[in-house]
């Protein structure tokens, strides 16, 4: 009896070891998935840093596209910049397939914010933080480089007229020069005047030395955003900001002398970014500030048009949610398509040192007096979508912006360019990147 009674002890013992060893087993499994698990969730929580993707400026070619912005380079052969933005020349092809990039690796955080193509190669203007002061400070020098369409660097320049100098528009001209646009202004607690800063705008010629160099507006905000040059007439109309809020039209003989400038409030801190022809008349898209109380946010998109003399021949507004402006205009058979981006305040986001806001992409199609043809908005909810510039593509209209959204195939935590297809009715057609 003691030895039956010893054996099933036995047994029972030999079961419950191999129990264990079994739940061991278990365990250990679940402990290496939980290690995989871990492992997995940090790269993925490493891969999901913030991805950052500008294009501000796009020129179109038979097969290709050049694209000009800033990024941080991740997940790119550059090499990711971690806490700086890096200017950005890429070329893509018609269908959206990068061919390459190149950065502006100089100093430290930099920005392309326009590209032209003059001759058989590109000139893309910006700024860039030169030294650490400079990025500490948000100021620095203007940069102009020179590329070979397969992005080799030909030239590269910078200018710094007061503590802090940016080019944002240039415009290739017949002769093989080119115009550049700007400003040049002090340092916030820099207190007096400069007859030299403010709006600059500065003509090369087709060797790359500087013809002359004009300038307008107070040297703490001027700024020119944009420049229309009319070879027939020999003249050249600038848009941009005088004042805080204060829009301005200024135009200039082929020489630099201006003839005249015309100024209109009650623009937003940006001011005018886009100029256009249409027949002997000229297209200017902005923002209009609608509250004078301390939701100075809240502005309209606006639409004016003036005739070759500066005079205003109409005011057009077109409000969605709480804040809307047009960044980007184009004149196709006399009829205007505005592009921009409009934003609802996010109330759960905003702290009392900072506004938060949800943006959203719009379109609006105008008849030549005006009137609205069509409009539509592009938003995913709390995300962000801008829309920055506009080219025509046949019989549609490609757009370039910034976005976080699903819509733009991206997650919600990362800002990425984008180019989408819009037809006439603003219906998008298709992504190319």
């Amino acid at each position: 009896m003691k030895k039956e009674k010893a054996k099933m002890e036995e047994n029972k013992s030999k079961k419950l070891i191999k129990i264990l060893k079994i739940v061991s087993i278990i365990f250990g499994l679940i402990l290496i998935a939980e290690c995989f698990y871990l492992v997995v969730l940090y790269k993925n929580r490493e891969s999901k840093t913030i991805y950052a993707n500008m294009t501000s400026g796009m020129i179109q070619e038979k097969d290709s596209f050049y694209a000009v912005g800033s990024s941080d380079f991740k997940n790119s052969s550059i090499g990711y910049q971690k806490g700086y933005q890096k200017a950005r020349f890429a070329k893509y092809s018609k269908n959206g397939k990068l061919i390459f990039e190149k950065a502006y690796l100089d100093g430290y955080s930099s920005v392309y914010n326009d590209v032209a193509k003059v001759g058989k190669n590109y000139i893309a203007v910006g700024q860039y933080r030169k030294t650490k002061t400079n990025q500490k400070e948000n100021t620095g020098p203007a940069i102009l480089v020179k590329y070979s369409e397969d992005g080799k660097v030909l030239l590269k320049k910078e200018e710094l007229i007061l503590d802090d100098t940016k080019f944002t528009k240039v415009k290739a001209l017949k002769d093989g020069g080119y115009l550049v646009v700007g400003q040049s202004i002090f340092e916030n607690m820099t207190l007096g005047t400069d007859d030299r800063g403010g709006a600059i705008i500065i003509r090369y010629d087709k060797d790359d030395k500087e013809l002359w160099r004009a300038n307008y507006g107070g040297s703490k905000s001027g700024i020119f955003q944009d420049v229309y040059v009319d070879e027939e007439e020999k003249v050249i109309y600038a848009v941009g900001k005088d004042a805080s809020r204060t829009g301005m039209l200024v135009k200039y003989n082929f020489d630099g002398e201006r003839i005249f400038t015309k100024n209109y409030s009650y623009t937003d801190t940006i001011g005018f970014t886009s100029i256009e022809k249409l027949n002997d008349d000229f297209i200017i898209g902005s923002s209009k500030k609608i509250s004078e109380d301390r939701d100075d946010y809240k502005t309209e998109a606006l639409l004016l048009k003036y005739d070759k003399d500066g005079n205003l021949l109409f005011e057009k507004t077109y409000k969605k949610n709480e804040m809307s402006r047009f960044n980007d205009i184009v004149i196709i058979d006399n009829k205007i398509y505005a592009v921009g981006h409009s934003a609802i305040l996010n109330k759960e986001k905003t702290t009392k040192a900072l506004r938060s806001f949800d943006y959203s992409g719009i379109y609006v199609c105008y008849k030549e007096d005006g009137s609205i043809i069509k409009s539509s908005e592009y938003k995913e909810k709390n995300a962000s979508i801008y829309f920055s510039s506009l080219l025509k593509e046949g019989d549609n209209l490609l757009v370039s912006g910034q976005g976080s959204a699903k819509l733009f195939k991206s997650n919600q935590k990362d800002t990425r360019s984008f180019l989408i297809e819009l037809n006439r009715q603003g219906k998008k057609l298709k992504q190319l990147y």
